[in-house]
């Protein structure tokens, strides 16, 4: 102990008296170990720490797949029931629903996302209540009693937490709601869920074939997931002979619910963990570089240390002591920017990071930027204290005053460079992969306009509006009366709107085109009004669109998109052609007559084919859901107010929400690969910037230490020319083939991006092509510096130096 406190007293003596590169090695560091601990905190929430929940590897998905196999997800009220009276794998079983329920009586009105659960699903989860107790079997039947269940976040932002909140009512929908408890957040199932109400499913074997359901279940103790699996797949195979219309080929497949629900973001956030380690590691090199620097003016007390005795395992411990002290000072630095930063980073994904209100700098994140440090400081040290534990006595004694060049350092600093362009090379080709994706996404029409619009969402209560022509009458008075606003060119509603992240999704049949039961194709449906085309901007290409004199019990008719045209009548006309939605179809099926044709528009995402899309009028199938979208001559933000007036005027009761833009819905559409892009370019422009410095520190240091050698050569004749071309040739040749090298890397590790990749291969060549070249740029500048210095050498003075 007594040494090592010599060792550390030593340490920070020597460092204190380098203050500048000392400052330089810290910020370096902590930029790689800052950027490493904001991205574990999110990686140790989402994919490391179990659920909240008693066993939870326990709590398993069980996932409906299409005959397809491209389609996987939800499954149907009869299936459900059927999977509940023929397993014996679990010893629970749920089903989960959502839906928006509007909250009135105190206080403003609101709208609430609300999971509507069958009776075991807390059973299932094992979820305990902070206060009062779950939903109950025995209240998830026809007739129950209205109760519910809140969540802590909602709990807390509107109630402030009262203690007392246990048997409070609430008025959701006009009925007075019992609270009978209140469950934690971090029970973010369905996801955003601010309440829980008993799901009460009717099941119908005409419902076989619509699938909204999601299933979890807990195993029974013993039962593993393989005979789990293997007893569900022998229930599909049972259902299919049973059901042929609705069930041939479809299969169950049963996955743990948390992988599940992180499946969709493991991807961006594994390559970014990788991203940050990279920048880590070119931090290291840069830092490893800047102490063998370091070491040459610390030759000569090297060499007089073991001349007097010291022995290079003593020597090693000294140097790893320094290297030691400025990692942990990096590390805590680095804490201080991912606290700052994490919050940051949660922005910029928004909602789509499941279990986000978990992540913080907590022990585990804390204990993981300790053991790094430490782990970094072996790492970037251990080459300077092997590089100055064998210095050359003899040789360092002499001449060690009169700067003689050490070429085994040079060459070392020179490869701590070469692996630093290489690592760059690999993070800004991902960067640049990245970035061309995004702008491919962000070129991609979506079919409509998405200026001067303004879309809020209204959801209309069963208690009010449960008739059909109440829900008709609503939309009739209230559409008029936005249009006429000041500034308000247009007015129309509709659901779901596009890239609103909702689908409503049916098979279909069309007349006089025989298929197959299961071949028979799907369309994505939207309920909208006459003025919903030309408000949105989708055009009219066939056909007319809907004039408004639709009713209730008139014909049925539809407009649908090219796509849809072209996949059943292919260059035929589709006008006046019927389509049905009771399927298999019979004698009492609904014909829709097909009175228009319009433009695709991509209503799930830019990423995602527009598909087969069918619209019904909103006046002759309307629904209690939709969102109202006015087109204005100017700004649309502040028509926000003025639109919920209006609204309140014919239900005062009624909530609104989801005030956006249509730009901002164009905009979210695109959040997590625009802050994936983000992310890569910035980690990736720090890696540039490092690698920048690492190449103009080394041959900076090269000029430096050669001063002599480049006088005496000037002295005997040498242009400042052919001075020149030899330090830029010796820099860019390490350059060059850190570049070779980076490439050949990038290229392997660029598979790894094809999940995130949209218009844009992995072996993109304008990318493979364009990042070198910016970063031989930078190097260039790098190396002409100091370079363009060396030829600025007086030989006299240079030959007298001593």
């Amino acid at each position: 102990m007594e040494s090592f406190g010599t060792d550390l007293r030593f340490a920070w003596r020597s460092l204190w008296k380098h203050p500048s590169l000392t400052l330089i090695a810290v910020v370096a560091l902590a930029l790689g170990i800052g950027a490493n601990t904001a991205i574990f905190s999110v990686v140790q929430a989402v994919l490391l720490k179990p659920l909240p929940f008693p066993e939870p590897d326990r709590v398993i998905r069980l996932i409906d797949v299409a005959p397809d196999k491209l389609r996987a997800g939800a499954t149907s009220p009869p299936d459900f029931a059927d999977w509940q009276a023929q397993n014996r794998a679990f010893s629970h079983l749920a089903a989960i629903g959502t839906e928006f329920v509007n909250l009135t009586g105190e206080g403003e009105p609101e709208r609430l996302y609300a999971g509507q659960v069958s009776g075991d699903f807390f059973g299932a989860l094992g979820a305990k209540p902070l206060l009062g107790r779950p939903l109950l079997p025995a209240e998830d039947v026809a007739g129950g009693p209205n109760v519910a269940v809140l969540s802590s976040r909602f709990w807390q932002r509107r109630f402030g937490g009262d203690p007392g909140i246990v048997g409070r009512r609430l008025i959701l929908n006009g009925e007075p709601t019992v609270i009978v408890g209140v469950v934690a957040s971090s029970l973010d199932l369905p996801k955003g869920a601010e309440l829980w109400l008993p799901l009460r499913l009717t099941v119908k074997e005409e419902q076989r074939g619509g699938h909204y359901l999601r299933v979890l279940g807990r195993l029974r103790p013993g039962v593993s997931l393989p005979r789990a699996q293997s007893e569900m797949s022998g229930i599909a195979a049972r259902l299919a002979i049973a059901h042929p219309d609705t069930n041939t080929n479809w299969g169950i497949r049963l996955s743990p619910l948390r992988e599940t629900m992180v499946e969709n973001i493991r991807p961006a956030l594994f390559v970014l963990l990788g991203a940050v380690g990279l920048v880590l590691l070119i931090a290291c090199a840069n830092v490893a570089n800047l102490l063998l620097s370091r070491l040459a003016a610390r030759e000569r007390e090297v060499a007089v240390r073991t001349a007097l005795g010291a022995g290079r395992g003593r020597l090693i411990r000294q140097f790893l002591t320094e290297s030691t002290l400025l990692s942990l000072a990096g590390g805590l630095l680095g804490a201080l920017l991912a606290a700052g930063g994490t919050p940051l980073l949660l922005a910029l994904f928004g909602d789509r990071i499941p279990r986000a209100q978990e992540v913080g700098i907590d022990g585990a994140v804390l204990a993981f930027t300790l053991v790094l440090s430490l782990g970094t400081g072996l790492l970037f040290g251990l080459l300077p204290a092997l590089h100055a534990s064998s210095p050359n006595l003899q040789s360092t004694l002499r001449d060690g005053a009169k700067g003689a060049g050490d070429r085994r350092g040079r060459r070392t600093r020179s490869s701590l460079v070469f692996a630093e362009v290489a690592l760059a090379i690999v993070l800004l080709v991902s960067a640049g992969l990245l970035v061309r994706s995004l702008r491919e996404l962000q070129n991609v029409r979506p079919g409509f306009r998405s200026d001067h619009a303004l879309s809020v969402q209204v959801a209309l209560p069963e208690s009010g509006y449960k008739e059909e022509p109440k829900q008709v009458a609503f939309y009739r008075d209230l559409l008029p009366r936005l249009a006429a606003l000041p500034g308000v060119k247009s007015a129309a509603a509709g659901y779901p709107l596009p890239l609103s992240g909702n689908r409503y999704r049916l098979a279909f049949q069309a007349e006089g085109l025989p298929a197959e039961v299961t071949d028979l194709p799907r369309a994505n449906m939207a309920f909208v009004s006459p003025d919903y085309f030309a408000t949105l901007g989708i055009p009219l290409q066939q056909g007319r669109v809907f004039d408004g004199h639709e009713a209730i019990g008139g014909e049925k008719v539809t407009v649908i998109n090219r796509t849809l045209a072209e996949t059943i009548w292919r260059g035929q006309n589709p006008i006046g052609r019927r389509i049905s939605f009771d399927v298999p179809v019979n004698e009492k099926s609904e014909w829709f007559r097909i009175v228009g044709v319009v433009g695709d528009v991509h209503h799930l995402g830019l990423d995602e084919d527009s598909g087969n899309q069918s619209y019904l009028p909103l006046f002759q199938s309307p629904i209690s859901e939709a969102g109202l979208v006015v087109r204005t001559a100017g700004s649309p933000t502040g028509l926000a107010a003025a639109v919920t007036r209006t609204v309140r005027q014919i239900d005062p009761a009624l909530p609104v929400a989801d005030v956006k833009t249509l730009d901002a819905l164009l905009a979210d559409s695109v959040a997590e690969p625009r802050a994936n892009a983000f992310l890569l370019s910035l980690l990736a422009a720090l890696a540039l910037v490092l690698s920048a410095v690492g190449v103009y520190g080394v041959l900076s240091y090269s000029v430096a230490e050669r001063t002599r050698e480049i006088g005496l050569r000037m002295a005997l004749g040498a242009g400042a020319g052919q001075i020149l071309r030899q330090l830029l040739r010796e820099g860019l040749g390490i350059v060059l083939a850190g570049i070779a090298a980076g490439l050949l890397g990038a290229f392997f590790l660029a598979r790894v991006l094809a999940s995130l990749l949209f218009g844009v291969t992995t072996r993109d060549p304008l990318t493979f092509v364009g990042v070198p070249l910016v970063l031989l740029a930078v190097a260039l500048i790098a190396t002409w510096v100091p370079a363009r210095r060396a030829t600025k050498v007086e030989p006299v003075v240079a030959l007298r130096y001593e």
